[in-house]
C-alpha cells in the first residue's frame, strides 16, 4: 500500500466544497460537480482513496471516538475553563491521532455547514466509489482501534456509574451484579473473542452484541431511576453532569457497536456518515464557550425547573375554592407588606450609612417575607417562578406528552387568574393599611412618618412616564424568579446532602432539644427551607439594589406592585390627601404597569427555563402562542375567573389537530 500519494487531493477537495459553499454557489448537485472536475481520472479517485486510507491506517481513534462531542468528566465550570485557556492558547495536538487529521482538514470553523448540507446518500455514494476494495491489514488496524475506542467507552461508563455520588442514591450500583460493571464485562468479552478467538462464529457475535445492548437498556434504567427518585434522593450539579456524562459514553458506545454488527454495507456506511458529520460539527465548535454553555443550558435549567416542582402547584388555583382562598392568602400578604413599607420609610429617617441602611432594609424585607411564608400567606408575582416545574411537565418533551398543547393552555391560563386574583388582593390591602397605620404612627407620635419632600418623591417614583419605574420592575421581576429558582436550590440541597437525617443523628441537638422537638424541627425544615431560603435571598436582593447602585453610580433599585401600592398609602397620608389629581391617575397606572412588568418578566423567565428545560423548539412555542391568544379570543372571563365550562378545553384540542395537520 502506497502511503504517500502524488498530490494532496483530499486537501484540494475540501478547499473546492468550501469555496463552492461560501460563494452560495452551493446547491445539492455541488458535491457530484466538484468530484467530477476534480477527479479527472481513475488515478485521481486512486490518489485520494489512499491518501484516505494512508490517515486512517497510521493513526490512532480512542481520542476522537471517545471523546469529540463528549467532553471529559472534569466538570461544567473546569470544562469551560479548559476551553477558554485553549482558545486563548491551543494545546499541542499529536500527529499520530485521528481527531488531528480531522481537524487539520476540517480547520474551517464553519465547515460542518457545508459538511451537513451534502445528504447522507451522496456520502455514501461518494464513500462507496472510492473504497469498492478493502485492504485487510488496514481493516484489522480500523477494526482494532474501534474495539480499543469500544472498551474504553464501556470502561468510562462503569466508572462513572460507580461514582460515590451515584452510589451514595443507589446503594446496589457497586455490587457485582450492577449494569454499569456488568457492561464493562459483557464488552471486554466481546472485544477479546473479536480479535483473539478464530473460532468466534457469526451467530455468537450477534448474541453478544444483543447482550450488551441488554446491559445498555438496563443502565439507561438506571439513571431514569435517578430522575424519578430526584424528590427523595434530591440532585446535585455534580451529580447532573455524571448522568450527562453516562449518558453520552453510553450512546457513543451503542453507535460504535451498531456500526461493528451493521446488517449491510450501505446500513454500516450510513452510520458512518452520520457519525462524521457530527464529529466534524463537534470539531470545529470545540473550543466554543458558548456551545458549552447552550449544551450545558439544557441540563442546568432541567436541574433548578425540577427542584422548584414541590411549591410551584399550591401556587395555581383550579376551582372557585382556591380561587378565593388564593385572595385571602394574598391579602394577608399585602396587610404585612404595608407594614414593611412603614418600616423602610422610617429606616429611611435614620440617615444609617449606606452600608447599614441596605442591611437593615434587606433583614426588613427577609423578616417580613419569612413571616408571610410561615403564615402561608403569599406575596403577588412570586407564583410564577415557582411553577416552573409545574408547566415543565405539561410540555411536549419531544412527543412524550400528546396532549401538551391542551394541557399547556389550560395551565397556563390557570396561572395567569391565579396571578391576577394575587396582585389584587396584595394591592387592594397594602395600599389602606399603610395608608391607615401611617396615621396611626401621626396619632401617636404627633408627625408622619414620612416628611413632605420624601413623601413627594415616593410619588414621583411611581411616574410611568418620568421616572424609572418599569425598569426597575424589571429587575424586581427578575430578582422574584431567580428567588424561585434559589428555593428549589436549597430545597434540593437539603434533601441531597440528608441534612434531616443527620440533624437526628446528631447528640448535642438530641441534648439540647430532646428526639420528639427535633425530629418537628427536622420535619419542618425539610418541607420549609427552600422557601424560607429563597424568601431571605429575595429580601437580600431587593434590600441592596439601591446601594449597589449609589456605590457604583448607576440608577438601580427596584419596583413591586404590593410595596408601591404601601409606599403609595404611607405618601398619601404623609400629604395628608393633598396632591393633584394627575399625581392619582399617574400613581394608579404606574402601580398597574409596575404589576404588569414584574408578572411579565417573572412569567415569562419561568416559561423560557421551562421551554429549555424540555428542549421545546420553537414551532411548538408557536403553537402554544397561537393557542393560548385564540382561548383568549374565545372565553377571556376564565383568564381572570374560574369558570365551569369545557368550551376553551375542546376548541384547545381542535386547534392542536389542526396544527399538527399542517
Amino acid at each position: 500500500m502506497n502511503d504517500t500519494p502524488r498530490t494532496d487531493t483530499l486537501n484540494k477537495i475540501i478547499g473546492l466544497l468550501r469555496h463552492s459553499w461560501k460563494s452560495k454557489s452551493f446547491s445539492a448537485d455541488s458535491f457530484a460537480q466538484v468530484l467530477t472536475g476534480a477527479l479527472h481520472d481513475q488515478a485521481d479517485k486512486k490518489d485520494l482513496a489512499d491518501q484516505i486510507v494512508g490517515i486512517f491506517f497510521n493513526t490512532k481513534y480512542v481520542a476522537l471516538l471517545t471523546e469529540s462531542e463528549i467532553g471529559t468528566n472534569e466538570g461544567f465550570f473546569s470544562e469551560a475553563a479548559k476551553k477558554l485557556s485553549y482558545k486563548l492558547l491551543p494545546p499541542v495536538e499529536e500527529k499520530d491521532e485521528l481527531r488531528t487529521q480531522l481537524n487539520h482538514y476540517f480547520s474551517n470553523k464553519n465547515d460542518y455547514e457545508w459538511v451537513n448540507a451534502i445528504s447522507d446518500e451522496q456520502w455514501v455514494i461518494f464513500l462507496r466509489s472510492l473504497f469498492w476494495k478493502r485492504d485487510q491489514q488496514v481493516m484489522r488496524h480500523v477494526l482494532k482501534e474501534t474495539l480499543n475506542s469500544v472498551q474504553v467507552l464501556a470502561h468510562r461508563a462503569a466508572a462513572l456509574g460507580i461514582e460515590p455520588e451515584v452510589v451514595s442514591k443507589m446503594p446496589r450500583a457497586d455490587d457485582l451484579d450492577s449494569p454499569f460493571l456488568g457492561l464493562s464485562r459483557e464488552v471486554t468479552l466481546y472485544v477479546e473473542n473479536l480479535l483473539h478467538n478464530t473460532s468466534y462464529s457469526r451467530a455468537s457475535k450477534e448474541s453478544d452484541f444483543k447482550q450488551i445492548l441488554v446491559m445498555i437498556r438496563q443502565c439507561h434504567d438506571q439513571i431514569s431511576y435517578l430522575h424519578k427518585h430526584k424528590d427523595e434522593f434530591g440532585i446535585s450539579l455534580r451529580m447532573t453532569y455524571i448522568i450527562r456524562q453516562l449518558e453520552k459514553n453510553l450512546d457513543r458506545l451503542s453507535e460504535l457497536l451498531h456500526i461493528l454488527q451493521a446488517r449491510s454495507r450501505h446500513d454500516q456506511l450510513l452510520r458512518i456518515v452520520r457519525l462524521f458529520k457530527r464529529f466534524v460539527y463537534a470539531e470545529n465548535t470545540r473550543y466554543s464557550l458558548k456551545k458549552h454553555f447552550s449544551d450545558n443550558l439544557h441540563t442546568l435549567t432541567y436541574k433548578v425547573v425540577e427542584n422548584t416542582s414541590k411549591t410551584g402547584e399550591h401556587y395555581i388555583a383550579t376551582t372557585d375554592k382556591e380561587y378565593w382562598n388564593l385572595f385571602y392568602r394574598a391579602a394577608g400578604g399585602g396587610v404585612i407588606v404595608a407594614f414593611l413599607c412603614n418600616f423602610k420609610a422610617r429606616l429611611y429617617f435614620q440617615h444609617f450609612p449606606i452600608f447599614w441602611e441596605a442591611f437593615f432594609y434587606s433583614l426588613n424585607y427577609a423578616a417580613g417575607f419569612v413571616l408571610i411564608h410561615i403564615l402561608h400567606l403569599t406575596i403577588a408575582t412570586k407564583q410564577p417562578a415557582m411553577t416552573a416545574s409545574t408547566i415543565a411537565s405539561t410540555l411536549s418533551n419531544n412527543g412524550v406528552n400528546v396532549n401538551w398543547l391542551k394541557d399547556t393552555t389550560r395551565l397556563l391560563i390557570q396561572l395567569i387568574r391565579s396571578q391576577f386574583i394575587s396582585l389584587v388582593g396584595n394591592a387592594a390591602l397594602a395600599f389602606p393599611v399603610a395608608y391607615m397605620v401611617d396615621w396611626a404612627y401621626f396619632y401617636m407620635k404627633g408627625h408622619h412618618i414620612a416628611d413632605h419632600s420624601k413623601a413627594i418623591h415616593m410619588i414621583e417614583e411611581l411616574n410611568p412616564w418620568e421616572s424609572l419605574a418599569l425598569p426597575h420592575a424589571a429587575i424586581a421581576g427578575v430578582y422574584l424568579m431567580v428567588s424561585g429558582l434559589i428555593s428549589g436550590y436549597y430545597q434540593n440541597k437539603w434533601i441531597y446532602n440528608g441534612v434531616s437525617e443527620r440533624m437526628l443523628h446528631s447528640v448535642t441537638l438530641r441534648q439540647i432539644l430532646g428526639m420528639k422537638k427535633l425530629r418537628k424541627v427536622a420535619d419542618y425544615l425539610e418541607g420549609n427551607i427552600g422557601g424560607i431560603s429563597g424568601n431571605i435571598a429575595l429580601g437580600v436582593f431587593l434590600g441592596c439594589t439601591g446601594a449597589v447602585g449609589l456605590t457604583f453610580g448607576l440608577p438601580l433599585d427596584i419596583r413591586h406592585i404590593s410595596f408601591s401600592s404601601g409606599s403609595f398609602g404611607v405618601a398619601l397620608a404623609s400629604l395628608e390627601n393633598n396632591i393633584p389629581v394627575d399625581w392619582w391617575i399617574n400613581s394608579i397606572l404606574g402601580i398597574i404597569c409596575i404589576g404588569i412588568v414584574n408578572v411579565t418578566v417573572s412569567f415569562g423567565l419561568s416559561i423560557l427555563f421551562a421551554l429549555k428545560s424540555r428542549n421545546t423548539g420553537l414551532r411548538d412555542i408557536k403553537s402554544l402562542s397561537q393557542t393560548l391568544l385564540w382561548a383568549f379570543s374565545q372565553n377571556a372571563t376564565a383568564f381572570f375567573y374560574p369558570v365551569k365550562n369545557i368550551f376553551i378545553a375542546e376548541n384547545v384540542t381542535e386547534k392542536e389537530k389542526e396544527d399538527q395537520n399542517s
